[in-house]
C-alpha cells in the first residue's frame, strides 16, 4: 500500500547485471529485436514513463527507492489466467488488440517516433470484464530505436500471437487469432506480421520455441501455415 492505495512493486535485484547482460546476448543471437534494460536508473525510468504515458490519467507508477517501481494496481485478471484456464473468448482478445492498437498510437520521445512495448505477450494484459477493456503493463525491455515503428509493431503482434498459439486449443486457435488481428485493425502492419510468420532455423528457432511454450514443431507449423492464408 502507497497513500492508502493497493500497488504492486517490481524489483531489480543487486547483482541482476550479469543477468541481463546475457539475456541480451542470447536475444542478439537469436534476432530478437528488443533488449533488457540494465541499469536500474534507466530501467526505472522507463517503467515509469511507458506506464503513465498509458495509463497516468488515472493511475500512478514512481520510482520506490533505487531498485523499485511502484504502480497502482488497475483493475481486472491476467489475460494468461483466462487463456491458461480456457476461459479465454474473442471478445477479451479484441480488447486486447484495441488497447496494443491505442498503444502504438502514443508518440514516445526514446524512439523519436511512435510506441512499441517490446513483450506484450497474453500476461501483460490485464483484462476488466466491468469495462470490457484490457490495460497493457509490465515494461521490462524495449526495442532498438533503430528499428522503423511499423516495424516494431508488427514484431508485438508477433509476440502475442506466439504466446497464443502454443497454449490454446486446436478449434479456438484461428477465431482467436483472428478476433485479435481484426480488432487490430492496421492492415500494413498485419502484412509486415505475414512476413515474420515463418518458423525459422538455427537459435532463432531455439527462441520460437521458448515463445511457443514447445508446441509439438509438426502443430506448430500447421497453425502458424493456416493464419498466414488466412492473412
Amino acid at each position: 500500500m502507497r497513500e492508502g492505495r493497493p500497488v504492486w512493486i517490481k524489483c531489480r535485484r543487486r547483482g541482476a547485471a550479469p543477468i541481463v547482460a546475457c539475456a541480451n546476448s542470447f536475444f542478439r543471437l537469436a534476432g530478437n529485436p528488443v533488449r533488457a534494460l540494465a541499469q536500474p536508473d534507466v530501467w526505472q525510468r522507463w517503467e515509469v514513463d511507458c506506464f503513465l504515458s498509458l495509463h497516468g490519467d488515472g493511475y500512478r507508477a514512481f520510482a520506490d527507492g533505487v531498485r523499485r517501481v511502484a504502480a497502482d494496481e488497475v483493475p481486472g485478471v491476467n489475460l494468461t489466467c483466462h487463456l491458461d484456464g480456457g476461459t479465454i473468448t474473442p471478445p477479451m482478445l479484441a480488447t486486447a488488440a484495441q488497447e496494443l492498437r491505442r498503444a502504438h498510437s502514443q508518440y514516445c520521445a526514446d524512439f523519436g517516433g511512435l510506441w512499441s512495448h517490446g513483450d506484450p505477450h497474453v500476461g501483460n494484459f490485464i483484462y476488466d470484464a466491468a469495462s470490457g477493456r484490457a490495460r497493457l503493463i509490465d515494461f521490462e525491455v524495449m526495442h532498438h530505436p533503430a528499428m522503423p515503428a511499423e516495424e516494431r509493431h508488427a514484431d508485438d503482434l508477433l509476440v502475442f500471437i506466439q504466446d497464443m498459439v502454443g497454449r490454446i486449443s486446436r478449434d479456438l486457435w484461428m477465431p482467436s487469432a483472428m478476433a485479435f488481428l481484426k480488432a487490430y485493425g492496421e492492415q500494413r502492419i498485419i502484412d509486415l506480421l505475414r512476413a515474420r510468420l515463418v518458423i525459422p532455423r538455427g537459435l532463432a528457432r531455439v527462441w520460437w520455441a521458448v515463445r511457443t511454450t514447445y508446441l509439438a514443431p509438426r502443430e506448430l507449423e500447421s497453425r502458424i501455415a493456416e493464419l498466414r492464408a488466412a492473412i
